[in-house]
């Protein structure tokens, strides 16, 4: 099953470089986010399988709070990609039912699997 992937992530490069790997794995990126507001108008048109989710954005905003709105509203559930992936952090993203999570720096086979499995729990 080919997925259909919002990306939220503010930094261009990192965005692209996960576009290319999600696409490269055979699945669509529906849009690439730099903030919560563009995460909520990309799902409200096009309601993704699931969500790449940086945890920090630009501006102090929050990932966690973009994922929460996501899966409230939709029900879209997200892989946190993140440097910042400490018990703590990792405790207030539980009621997210999280995909997964991945590291950052990340390699690309971390980000394909992660994808991966989260396909499979959406399509399952």
């Amino acid at each position: 099953m080919a997925a259909t992937v919002l990306i939220v992530e503010d930094q261009i490069l990192i965005a692209w470089h996960l576009s290319d790997l999600v696409e490269g794995a055979g699945h669509r990126v529906l849009a690439i986010a730099r903030d919560p507001a563009e995460a909520m108008e990309t799902a409200a048109r096009e309601r993704p399988d699931f969500a790449l989710m940086d945890i920090r954005l630009h501006g102090g905003t929050s990932g966690l709070e973009a994922a929460r709105m996501l899966f409230e509203c939709w029900g879209v559930r997200s892989i946190f990609i993140s440097a910042n992936l400490d018990p703590a952090t990792r405790a207030q993203t539980e009621p997210l039912r999280p995909l997964g999570y991945v590291g950052k720096p990340f390699l690309p086979a971390e980000v394909i699997t992660a994808v991966e499995r989260a396909v499979k729990t959406v399509a399952g």
